[in-house]
């Protein structure tokens, strides 16, 4: 699965910080200082994040430039006055963000612009108030963040992608864990692995009813939620 990447253009106060809860949050940012720098890489990118007042260069004429070579989905750091704003939409900037920003405002502006572009709209689970979101790495219930470990989000996804299949360990194991042949010794350590995570899973997510063990055969995502709100890739 790759994460959501990012080029980010920019020398504003608290861009590292920016920076490091972007990759906290699931994607691969990037930064660049130099105008002929971003030209030459962004086409590696899927959004571009652009300060409008970066001292080394017009931002404005970089957006232009970028939006005339390629359709990549921009968002701009803007100033707090409008016509900033209507400046860096019609060079081409897909949406804007005035500084100083909320992380949580940014993450949502990075998803909505990444949703409408068809990057990530395939990776979206819901069974009804959970939302699984691949491309994000994030899950959510009733709207609320829940941080899972790498692990238990590869493990909830899996289940929750085949809500009518029964997984067995052995399937657990070589789907999430990478194993594909065992020792009778390793295997009884990943089996208990196995119910390490998914009760940590069931009490992240508030509940044990959205994982179902199968007696004597394995788990499953749970069918009454499926057919609660229809699980669907959105």
């Amino acid at each position: 699965m790759r994460y959501p990447r990012l080029v980010i253009v920019a020398d504003c106060p608290g861009i590292e910080e920016t920076i490091a809860d972007l990759g906290r949050h699931g994607f691969e940012p990037r930064l660049t200082s130099t105008g002929a720098e971003t030209m030459a890489c962004y086409a590696e990118f899927d959004v571009v994040l652009i300060d409008l007042d970066f001292r080394d260069f017009d931002g404005l004429t970089l957006c232009r430039e970028m939006r005339g070579a390629s359709d990549i989905p921009i968002i701009a750091f803007a100033p707090p006055f409008e016509l900033d704003r209507i400046l860096a939409l019609e060079a081409g900037c897909d949406d804007c963000i005035v500084k100083p920003y909320p992380i949580r405002e940014l993450m949502a502006r990075l998803r909505g612009l990444l949703r409408r572009a068809r990057l990530i709209s395939q990776q979206i689970l819901i069974a009804g108030d959970l939302e699984i979101d691949a491309g994000l790495r994030e899950v959510r219930v009733g709207g609320r963040p829940i941080e899972l470990t790498r692990k238990e989000f590869e493990l909830l996804r899996l289940l929750a992608a085949e809500p009518h299949r029964v997984f067995s360990r052995t399937d657990l194991l070589r789907r999430v864990w990478g194993y594909d042949e065992l020792d009778a010794e390793i295997a009884a350590l990943a089996s208990r692995t196995i119910d390490t995570h998914l009760s940590s899973v069931r009490k992240k997510l508030g509940s044990p009813h959205w994982i179902v063990t199968i007696h004597s055969i394995g788990f499953r995502f749970n069918d009454a939620a499926m057919r609660d709100s229809s699980v669907h890739a959105r």
